[in-house]
């Protein structure tokens, strides 16, 4: 009887292993971006995904966006440990995630709000997520 040796791994070419790479990064940023449109009195003109925060830019005036973030984070029972108005920078924890709120006038009228969260140094973009989202539902 004559045997053959047969190798359980297979052996993946430079190429093969290439356009994996670069397959798996296309689906990152492709799941990572998520744009949105939520039409509304504060209407949010966009909002993406990225590796621990969401980002948009809401159409409403800052101390709107102020107040809303304020009364959602209360309501979500944030132990808010910064708030500076002035900065638009808000720190807390939330349902044991660290979440930091920022948010910058680009206009009177237009607001840029990110949201990041990390619970145990990891990043949590679904968390943040959920918490922008709220945000924008209290504005319409």
């Amino acid at each position: 009887m004559n045997f053959q040796k047969i190798s359980p791994i297979k052996k993946f070419s430079l190429k093969e292993i290439t356009y994996f790479i670069a397959f798996a990064l296309f689906l990152n940023t492709l799941i990572a971006c998520v744009p949105v449109i939520i039409a509304g009195t504060g209407a949010i003109i966009g909002y993406s995904l990225s590796t621990d925060s969401a980002i948009g830019d809401i159409k409403c005036d800052y101390r709107t966006l102020w107040d809303i973030t304020v009364d959602k984070l209360q309501s979500m029972q944030a132990d808010i440990s910064v708030s500076n108005e002035s900065k638009g920078f808000i720190k807390a924890k939330i349902s044991g995630h660290d979440v930091t709120v920022k948010i910058d006038e680009m206009s009177p009228k237009m607001q840029k709000l990110k949201i990041s969260a990390r619970r145990h140094l990891m990043p949590k973009p679904q968390f943040a997520q959920k918490i922008f989202v709220k945000i924008a539902e209290d504005l319409r």
